[in-house]
């Protein structure tokens, strides 16, 4: 009798501890939809919780007659099991300093907003595999994105993009690379020691490379000139 008394005390107070885990997250969603302005919306609406945690917040705006939000409040960074996160179709203009807290991101999606800029603390993301910020304004990555070591997919199409960091270019894992009508006039020397799955670049100016960087390209499309903008 004790033994049961003793197994039923256990499951309730690990019943307990993952619902105040849940609650915990779920609140912490509330409190972003509602420093985002979205008070129609639900937090059970846009999340999937597994083992009492949030492993995805998806903030995308399916109304195309509307802006949507414009930012991403702090409080993201309490999301500390979160694995996957979107906001596509807003207005963002960037991504707050605390979504380095959230380690366990493996997939971001913040295309089609407006944002200019990435934060520093991007590179703590070291189990981020997927990382979409098409159409957006950025003029340029931070080094620091190097760090995210497991990042393979790498979407940056209809960007401001003048140049790419070398330190971006050696992410070890790193295996697509869309750069499609962006603003390049050159790309890293080292591009050529990699070997890309897929790379996309057209649209952009590299009319005047290097004979290393142009052999390489052509080894992947022999007509990509063709597809720059040379005038």
């Amino acid at each position: 009798m004790k033994k049961h008394v003793l197994l039923a005390v256990t499951i309730l107070s690990a019943v307990s501890i993952i619902s105040k885990a849940s609650a915990n997250d779920i609140q912490t969603v509330r409190d972003i939809l509602e420093k985002c302005g979205l008070s129609g919306v639900t937090a059970e609406s846009v999340t999937t919780v597994e083992e009492g945690n949030v492993v995805t917040l998806d903030l995308k705006n399916n109304d195309i007659t509307k802006d949507g939000i414009s930012f991403i409040p702090a409080e993201i960074g309490r999301l500390a099991e979160l694995r996957m996160f979107g906001c596509s179709g807003n207005i963002i203009d960037s991504l707050p300093a605390e979504i380095g807290s959230c380690l366990k991101l493996t997939k971001i999606d913040c295309s089609s907003n407006r944002i200019t800029l990435l934060p520093p603390t991007i590179g703590n993301l070291v189990n981020l595999t997927q990382l979409d910020l098409r159409h957006n304004q950025l003029s340029a990555l931070p080094p620091e994105m190097a760090r995210c070591k497991n990042l393979e997919i790498l979407q940056l199409w209809g960007n401001k993009l003048t140049g790419i960091d070398k330190s971006v270019i050696m992410i070890p894992a790193l295996k697509e690379l869309y750069l499609k009508d962006n603003r390049l006039t050159t790309l890293p020397a080292a591009i050529v020691k990699r070997d890309l799955r897929y790379l996309d670049i057209m649209g952009n100016k590299l009319c005047d490379l290097s004979p290393a960087i142009d052999t390489w390209l052509k080894k992947k499309d022999k007509k990509y000139r063709q597809l720059q903008k040379c005038w």
